[in-house]
């Protein structure tokens, strides 16, 4: 059975515009946080491969790689929602 692991997480592509500009507190807080999840899952992407390749030195580690970046995933994906729930919320309100 063969796994493509080639997967790439390119989710700060629409952020790198911004870079240059000046930045309020949670725009900041919130790419930043996001870059961190990107880093995570990058690690965890190299981790599989390790852990394919047979090359793995510390297996406890490598699992909590992989479930660090599920984790910090899970919690953008749900602060993604809410955001989006709260902003469905507002529009649906009569002023």
């Amino acid at each position: 059975m063969k796994v493509n692991n080639d997967v790439s997480f390119n989710i700060l592509s629409g952020l790198s515009d911004k870079k240059n500009s000046k930045k309020n507190g949670f725009e900041e807080i919130f790419e930043n946080f996001i870059k961190d999840v990107n880093g995570d899952l990058n690690a965890a992407s190299e981790a599989e491969k390790k852990l394919m390749d047979g090359n793995v030195q510390n297996f406890e580690e490598l699992l909590y790689t992989i479930s660090k970046s599920e984790l910090s995933l899970r919690l953008l994906v749900e602060i993604k929602n809410k955001a989006l729930e709260s902003y469905q919320e507002i529009m649906r309100m009569q002023v």
